[in-house]
């Protein structure tokens, strides 16, 4: 099995989708996301084209990161140094028939999205928090959105993610 790009493309952009609800004035944004994360003056400002895209690069990063930990076929991928006519052997063939869509669903992505989120994406927002002296709220907003983010993010990965070769 190997990555559906467009599928990994789309799930990329999941963060902005989720984005603009979750940072909306009437949930998390506006004053109050302002506030939190002390943000003033010039720093309320628009985002600038290059930076979006900049993030949109990120957020693919983000979704390839986790189809390696969601599909765990991508390990016999890569144990098999990316040579798909090795699917062909008898040995890999019968393995793949018995264990080739295991997991493959969305409770199982969105389960390794959340696990990932707390072994991962907690420990990170944590230095940020703590180096930055930002206070505890600005920690779990960005841990909420973050969080809701991989778990859909790996469960469509884990729904559709994946192309059988």
């Amino acid at each position: 099995m190997i990555p559906n790009i467009p599928i990994l493309a789309a799930t990329a952009l999941i963060p902005f989708l989720f984005g603009y609800i979750w940072f909306h004035p009437k949930v998390f944004g506006g004053d109050t996301w302002y506030d939190v994360a002390r943000l003033t003056g010039d720093d309320r400002g628009e985002v600038s084209k290059l930076k979006l895209f900049s993030t949109l690069i990120l957020n693919f990063f983000i979704s390839f990161g986790l189809y390696n930990l969601v599909v765990h076929q991508s390990g016999v991928f890569g144990m098999l140094n990316a040579d798909t006519s090795l699917y062909a052997t008898e040995e890999v063939s019968a393995f793949m028939s018995e264990y080739g869509r295991s997991g493959l669903n969305f409770g199982h992505g969105a389960f390794h999205g959340f696990t990932s989120s707390v072994l991962l994406i907690v420990p990170v927002l944590g230095y940020v928090t703590i180096f930055e002296k930002k206070s505890f709220k600005y920690f779990l907003v960005y841990l909420g959105f973050w969080l809701i983010c991989a778990v859909l993010i790996g469960g469509v990965l884990a729904q559709w993610g994946t192309v059988t070769v």
